[in-house]
């Protein structure tokens, strides 16, 4: 009996399921994520997005293999767990999720973070094929990153790494002070993120706002390259989409790192596959 797999990608906004065979992708199912909701409310959203892919009419007599999750948090890959979310309801963490939907749905299930999957489908499937080192970030309600070096994804003690949100960053923030979701002030997403240049574009204009993201998003940049130094950065999320502040993001970096000659090779694209990395890279 031929297979098929379910892809989702659980956002603080949005919850997108995909059905997958012989990875490419044949139906796509959206709806809010209801992330404030509370624990049981959210994990049941889950549940019953998984039972509308299997009802579809798509997958009709095929048999489900697996079931992959990439979601916006720290996560625990090798124990299934939900450490902790920023942008969900403060009771949605600590959560076996592997355990609840392998015994729920009877199949394998993998987990992961959000811009990890992000960053595994784009080396994959998408723009960053042939690269040995890769930087991938989202810039949606908050921004998560994903590091693939020496084709190989770090992970970290507790598989946290590449919470580049978190990373502090003073910036050129020209409104008040914003305080992130998880508390504290300065936060590279509280000042970088789609939900940072909304607020922004509502105080000044959207060109202003354009400016100020674009300058902040190029600081963080530069500060991961020095460190990690990558063939590539990939950008994605909702903000990414504006092409005006991609065009604006590359012009600072590059005048943010003329006096770093090592620098001046990295690439700076818009994802190829959008959310759909997400979606592919969870089933990796």
């Amino acid at each position: 009996m031929p297979y098929y797999s379910l892809a989702l990608d659980i956002g603080a906004t949005k919850t997108v399921g995909a059905i997958v065979i012989n990875n490419k992708i044949i139906k796509l199912i959206k709806k809010p994520t209801a992330s404030s909701t509370g624990r049981f409310k959210i994990l049941k959203n889950i549940e019953q997005m998984i039972k509308d892919l299997i009802a579809q009419k798509e997958v009709a007599g095929l048999k489900l293999k697996e079931i992959g999750v990439g979601l916006a948090g720290q996560i625990n890959q090798k124990d299934g767990l939900v450490i902790s979310t920023t942008n969900f309801s403060s009771d949605f963490k600590n959560i076996k999720l592997t355990k609840i939907l392998t015994d729920k749905f009877k199949v394998p299930v993998k987990l992961n973070n959000d811009v990890k999957c992000f960053t595994l489908g784009e080396a994959r499937f998408g723009i960053g094929r042939g690269y040995q080192n890769i930087i991938g970030l989202t810039f949606g309600t908050g921004i998560g990153g994903g590091i693939m070096i020496n084709n190989q994804i770090l992970t970290g003690k507790n598989n946290t790494a590449g919470e580049f949100g978190h990373m502090k960053i003073s910036g050129h923030w020209l409104g008040p002070v914003h305080v992130c979701g998880c508390g504290e002030k300065f936060c590279f997403e509280s000042v970088a993120s789609a939900k940072a240049w909304l607020k922004l574009a509502k105080k000044f204009n959207e060109n202003k706002a354009n400016e100020i993201v674009a300058h902040n998003i190029a600081i963080g940049l530069q500060n991961l390259c020095q460190i990690l130094n990558p063939e590539i950065i990939i950008l994605g999320g909702r903000l990414i989409k504006q092409e005006k502040i991609l065009v604006k993001i590359k012009k600072e970096f590059l005048n943010q790192t003329k006096h770093y000659p090592w620098l001046k090779n990295t690439k700076i694209v818009a994802t190829k596959l959008g959310s759909e990395a997400i979606l592919l890279g969870s089933l990796i």
